[in-house]
């Protein structure tokens, strides 16, 4: 039998840094990151490199800099609502760079309006919620040229590559972990003709790659897809101008082609050609050394001619040397949308059929947003599905390197509303973490989610810890054992067995362990914290389905239930103590 533990503490009294919130289990209740006064946009994340990830936005009625650090469960770091990095005076937005430093820090360039006219800056977020850059960042531009979309990777040391367009060139600086401009100038890579507008950029070595964006002539002109690598004192290695990957087709305007690192100091890019009979993704690999490893103008996802697939995304296995992409597939007409998943070897070759993997057939419901991330050897794939305008939801798929479903699809963030800017980033505990923009509360907001790869959501279970030393009683020692997680609000239940049927029982909960004697027993908890009571101490026990608390991943918690017991030693028995371990 299961008995309700009566909710005695309704003011139990915890420390404000232990009533946090969490990931979250339930996909209609995600974890709220930024909700500050105005619209809260276009977030990044990024893994720290241990466990936790960072996450930036644009808040605010400037379209200020903010930025949240959150650990494996899902505790923010800083205060609700994001470390402010800079506040800008912006109607408008473009997009900018976050990534994470050797030191595990946080890195950010922005369209900076602060200087005076609009400029390039960067900042450095540590863990501790310090700027050691200066409240005025790091302007890297003082110019009256039109600037644009500034991009950022960690550079050996603790310090930065940053990226921008300015007309029509691109601009590399470095930076070093205190934020001085290593080089003497600026690294221009021109175009020998038209305009050069950067994408992307990853560190490679002790030096960096960008992707580019390259307009053949005036506007309106085909774009291509380009790459250069510079080293660490700033010397182009793929030539002057760059390295041409795509040159057969256009880009679509306004698209940022998808750029992952491979691990060895080259990268793996997607694209979908706008110029030839229909819409077309593609992926290709460049090596450090700038040797493309699969054809040139990529390889195409898919050989079906009959139907058109845009935006993909792509996500990299280095161990296996491999590529899983996803797209948003499409029916000759557009008119029906669906999402697929393609994986390539090391050579190029498609290993999920010369189609692909199906997640999402072709329907009328919009689907949009197509992410991947890879853990291992297993990809999560990650769309949202509109079946009509402001009402969008996020679903989600896991699948093995062989192409098979092993989880899914699942909701994400099942609440219809509006949802824009999806991203991802798998973690180095092997979740992946989602953020994106929401209007369920009626204004933008930053909602995350984490996914583990067995397609729950939330942290991971309670882990459990038998501690013994309980105080036999009539029908012998009382046994309590323990299910679920504190974490993301979880029931915990729990489950007496050998206490004194119709006996009044005290259940006890304590954040600290005593292990001290009582009752010619053993007390094992803390009893500073008396959870509930409990009518029948033969029974089971169930704690409320919402539990009262948040706890941080890591925290020990400790149980014991004591029953009246006439026979018992001073009439009283006591179960086994129990700890729980948060992940």
């Amino acid at each position: 039998m299961l008995v309700p533990v009566l909710r005695l503490l309704s003011a139990l009294s915890l420390s404000s840094a232990l009533v946090a919130a969490q990931w979250s289990s339930d996909a209609a209740v995600n974890l709220p990151l930024g909700e500050g006064a105005g619209s809260q946009v276009q977030p990044k994340v990024v893994s720290d490199g241990n466990g936790g990830t960072w996450v930036s936005w644009f808040g605010g009625s400037g379209f200020d800099v903010f930025v949240q650090h959150l650990d494996a469960d899902g505790v923010e770091q800083f205060a609700h609502n994001g470390l402010l990095v800079a506040d800008r005076g912006f109607s408008s937005t473009q997009d900018y760079g976050l990534a994470v430093s050797t030191s595990g820090d946080a890195l950010l360039a922005f369209r900076d309006d602060a200087p005076g006219g609009t400029q390039v800056s960067a900042a450095l977020v540590t863990a501790a919620g310090t700027l050691p850059w200066g409240a005025s960042h790091v302007q890297l531009t003082n110019t009256t040229a039109f600037v644009a979309a500034p991009v950022i990777a960690a550079g050996p040391d603790g310090g930065a590559y940053v990226g921008w367009t300015e007309d029509t060139d691109t601009r590399v600086a470095r930076l070093d972990a205190a934020g001085a401009q290593v080089w003497a100038g600026d690294t221009v890579i021109a175009p020998p003709t038209g305009g050069l507008s950067i994408n992307d950029a990853h560190a490679s070595g002790d030096g960096v790659i960008y992707s580019m964006a390259r307009e053949s002539g005036g506007f309106g002109s085909p774009r291509h897809l380009w790459v250069q690598r510079l080293d660490s004192s700033g010397a182009p290695q793929f030539g002057a101008g760059g390295l041409p990957i795509f040159d057969g087709g256009s880009l679509q305007f306004g698209n940022f082609p998808d750029f992952e690192p491979d691990d060895a100091g080259g990268g793996a890019f997607s694209w979908y050609d706008t110029a030839g009979a229909g819409l077309q993704c593609y992926v290709q690999r460049v090596s450090m050394a700038g040797i493309e490893l699969y054809a040139h103008n990529g390889v195409a996802v898919s050989t079906d001619a009959t139907q058109q697939r845009v935006s993909p995304d792509l996500a990299f296995d280095a161990a296996a040397g491999e590529i899983t992409v996803a797209w948003t597939e499409l029916d000759s007409i557009q008119s029906q949308r669906g999402v697929s998943a393609q994986r390539f070897d090391s050579a190029g070759t498609r290993l999920w059929g010369s189609s692909g993997k199906v997640l999402v057939p072709l329907g009328n419901d919009d689907m949009t947003h197509v992410r991947a991330a890879a853990v291992g050897s297993a990809s999560l794939v990650a769309w949202s599905r509109v079946p009509g305008f402001g009402n969008g939801v996020l679903e989600a798929s896991w699948l093995d390197a062989a192409g098979a479903v092993t989880a899914g699809a699942f909701d994400v963030a099942s609440t219809p509303s509006g949802k824009s800017r999806l991203d991802e980033a798998a973690t180095t505990g092997g979740d992946v973490v989602l953020v994106w923009s929401d209007d369920r509360a009626g204004t933008d907001d930053i909602l995350g989610q984490n996914v583990q790869t067995d397609g729950t959501l939330g942290s991971g279970p309670q882990t459990w810890t038998d501690l013994r030393n309980g105080l036999a009683g009539t029908a012998g020692t009382p046994e309590l054992t323990g299910t679920g997680t504190l974490v993301g609000g979880d029931p915990l239940a729990f489950t007496l067995t050998g206490g004194l049927p119709g006996a009044a029982s005290f259940f006890v909960f304590g954040l600290s362990a005593l292990n001290a004697p009582f009752k010619s027993g053993v007390l094992v908890p803390d009893p500073s914290l008396v959870v509930g009571l409990v009518l029948d101490g033969g029974g089971g026990l169930l704690l409320p389905a919402v539990w009262p608390l948040g706890v941080p991943g890591g925290i020990e918690t400790f149980y014991q239930c004591w029953i009246v017991d006439a026979v018992g030693p001073s009439g009283f028995a006591a179960s086994n103590g129990l700890k729980g371990t948060t992940p």
